[in-house]
């Protein structure tokens, strides 16, 4: 039987939001020597456990070196009885006689270690891990146990990467030798450090110097977008007292992130956000800092979470990891309703509950058809005049046009802690709750303090009006989705544009006022829209196509005229709530 590709490629993308993404990791390698070695370790290992990390390679010890305020009692030679100098931790493996001295018991990212190799073979170390951006903190005038973030394929020599740093140019430096001893660098403008090598490095005063190249995040670590944050940054610094070419390159993962990256036009100040490529570059000119903005494109998500690692190189020996990840705004956990289907052509033929949520939204209308003449084609208007419309889509991808709706709160629930009594835990969090029918309101409290009293947030249009608190649409809701609707103010709707109470000849009576007559005339009025693939403005902002949507409007207004109206404009609609459910 012949695989359908498409079939093949949804049942795909569906696995991958029913289940998740794994995060991406980076397998660092490191060549072990036997007898001593210091290493340097640049990944958070999945499993932190120093006794799985160091599985299968035949160690008789690790060491790491946790200072205090102390002055460093430096140790010219490493088979010293580390466990009687301060600051030092060990971990020896359970069959050695010394195991039951273990007082270290995991390994963590960005951090300098001693490995005691047992036999007579070198043998290889592979931590796979999380990179993490932590920034380097100096002992002032006292020596560092630390390695640096260099790039494996082309490292710097000492005086490259520390040509920046008055605190330490020209300061000693150690490195462990073959034999087990540590030996001061004597040729630094030759001898290049090492990935996943420690050293002992001196520092003269105080410093904080992060190398040629710093990443600085507003918070250590990762950028995480999350699932609601769209936008984010990090700054580039140059400090290696060379201009440079910064590259980003984007590492290969299962499941990745995609991003927009923010640039300016320098004729115009237009901003605009192409999709960041696989390899981007950026010149940095000596001693400056660029902040690059980066943007989620969550439309083009293939997982509930996603993440991959962007290598940051300078093109001169320093190299960065940063971990990139995002999720998604509404989760997809439902499998019946999670087959989202398109036509060949693209076009979103069924609803996709990865919109689901709240929308508001403005309606440009730029143009109208001359009734008068019996023109059937919009012409453009003199001066656009605008819309809001206000739409939630369900759990289901189900979309309700709404006139109105009150933002409310549901008190959470709380049972006796077993474990503590006299406490409480949380059985079921409070949470947001989206209502359209005044009468439910007393069912909850208010969302938002106004006055020191609790109020609900209300959010209404004048533009569309029907029976009930909801219409229900047909088609669907997403780029590239077509949604359709009907309305029919029949001649005793409060807001029939021909009905009018207290004028004699639009009340719908007889001139005793008796007895029904009908005089204002039934107006339909019938409307689409669609929304387009791409931002239609040529914006392309980040959030486009998941929590930002536009495109094309269009209406016919029949009873109004005795020729049907034709109207037709944009829109735009922004989600300003993922709840799912109305009125519960």
């Amino acid at each position: 039987m012949k695989t359908n590709p498409i079939r093949y490629v949804l049942f795909t993308v569906c696995a991958l939001f029913m289940f998740g993404a794994k995060a991406s990791t980076y397998e660092q390698v490191i060549q072990l020597q036997p007898g001593w070695n210091a290493i340097y370790v640049e990944v958070q290992p999945e499993v932190d456990s120093i006794e799985q990390v160091f599985a299968g390679i035949p160690v008789a010890s690790v060491w790491r070196w946790l200072p205090d305020d102390q002055p460093v009692a430096f140790i010219q030679d490493p088979d010293e009885e580390l466990l009687t100098i301060d600051g030092w931790y060990g971990y020896f493996p359970p069959e050695r006689p010394e195991s039951v001295l273990t007082n270290l018991y995991t390994i963590s990212a960005n951090q300098p270690y001693l490995v005691r190799l047992l036999g007579s073979q070198p043998v290889e170390l592979r931590i796979e891990g999380r990179p993490l951006v932590r920034r380097m903190r100096w002992r002032s005038d006292d020596f560092q146990f630390t390695g640096f973030p260099v790039d494996p394929d082309n490292p710097p020599t000492f005086a490259n990467w520390f040509a920046g740093s008055e605190a330490h140019a020209d300061q000693s430096i150690f490195r462990l030798s073959e034999n087990g001893e540590w030996v001061e660098i004597a040729q630094p403008f030759s001898e290049r450090i090492q990935s996943g090598e420690a050293y002992w490095v001196f520092t003269r005063g105080r410093s904080t110097y992060q190398g040629p190249l710093e990443v600085e995040l507003e918070f250590d670590g990762r950028l995480d977008f999350g699932g609601t944050l769209a936008r984010d940054g990090f700054t580039l610094r140059n400090a290696s007292g060379l201009g440079n070419q910064i590259t980003l390159r984007q590492l290969d993962s299962d499941v990745p992130v995609p991003l927009a990256v923010r640039q300016v036009d320098d004729a115009t100040g237009s901003i605009f956000w192409p999709v960041l490529p696989r390899e981007y570059t950026v010149a940095l000119p000596v001693d400056e800092a660029i902040t690059l903005r980066l943007g989620v494109r969550r439309a083009d998500l293939l997982a509930n979470d996603a993440s991959h690692i962007i290598e940051i190189t300078n093109g001169f020996g320093a190299r960065r990891l940063l971990e990139v990840s995002a999720a998604v705004s509404q989760p997809i956990v439902q499998t019946a309703t999670a087959t989202v289907r398109r036509s060949e052509d693209g076009q979103l033929r069924n609803a996709d509950p990865r919109y689901a949520g709240l929308w508001l939204g403005v309606i440009s209308i730029d143009a109208v058809s001359q009734a008068q003449q019996g023109g059937v084609m919009p012409t453009p208007v003199g001066r656009e005049f605008n819309l809001r419309v206000l739409m939630h889509v369900d759990a289901s991808g189900t979309t309700r046009m709404l006139k109105e709706v009150i933002q409310m709160w549901q008190d959470g629930t709380e049972i006796p802690d077993p474990d503590n009594p006299g406490f409480f835990i949380t059985e079921t969090p409070g949470r947001n709750v989206l209502v359209t029918r005044e009468e439910l309101i007393p069912n909850f409290s208010g969302a938002v303090l106004r006055g020191g009293e609790p109020v609900g947030l209300r959010v209404s249009t004048a533009g569309f009006d029907f029976e009930g608190p909801e219409l229900e649409l047909a088609g669907a809701f997403g780029a590239n989705g077509l949604l359709t609707g009907s309305i029919v103010l029949d001649p005793e709707f409060p807001t029939n544009p021909f009905l009018h109470r207290y004028h004699p000849d639009h009340d719908n009576l007889d001139p005793q006022f008796l007895n029904f007559r009908e005089e204002a005339f039934e107006v339909t009025r019938e409307f689409e829209f669609f929304f387009s693939l791409n931002d239609p403005e040529q914006l392309n902002p980040p959030e486009y196509g998941d929590e930002e949507l536009a495109g094309a409007y269009s209406e016919s207004i029949s009873g109004l005229h005795r020729s049907t109206v034709f109207v037709s404009g944009t829109f735009r609609m922004r989600r300003v709530s993922t709840v799912p459910l109305l009125n519960q």
